[in-house]
Order: C-alpha cells, then sequence, then structure tokens
C-alpha cells in the first residue's frame, strides 16, 4: 500500500508538472514533445500504478488491524 500511495503522489506531481508545462490546469495535457523526460516518467508512473492496482485486485487490500473481525 506504502508502494501505491508513492507512485500516486510521484504521478501527481508528474501531471502537475505537465499540467504547468501545457498552461492548462482544467483540461487534459496534450503533450506531443517526445522528448520530454516528465512525459515518459509519467507514462512509466502510470504503468507501475496500473500493475500494482492489479496486485491489490488480485490479493485483495491488505488487513494490518489485529481486529478478532475479518477485513
Amino acid at each position: 500500500m506504502t508502494t501505491m500511495h508513492e507512485l500516486e503522489n510521484h504521478f501527481g506531481r508528474l501531471w502537475t508538472e505537465c499540467q504547468n508545462c501545457a498552461k492548462t490546469m482544467q483540461d487534459k495535457v496534450n503533450c506531443s514533445a517526445r522528448d520530454c523526460p516528465i512525459y515518459y516518467m509519467r507514462e512509466k508512473v502510470r504503468n507501475e500504478l496500473s500493475e500494482a492496482n492489479t496486485v491489490i485486485e488480485r490479493f485483495g487490500s491488505p488487513c494490518f488491524s489485529p481486529s478478532i473481525k475479518p477485513c
């Protein structure tokens, strides 16, 4: 879960950077700069988020509570 949270935060920071570059804070970012390292980092993190989400869906959300009830 920590990794998922870190990936979400990283993606959010990269997305904000792309919005600033495109000068659009409300619309979808349509980046056409093929040499932009931020774009490629953002796509890499997007793929990592997708993989992490698949793992969470496969195994379920972890339960850290030592309660008697099942999670």
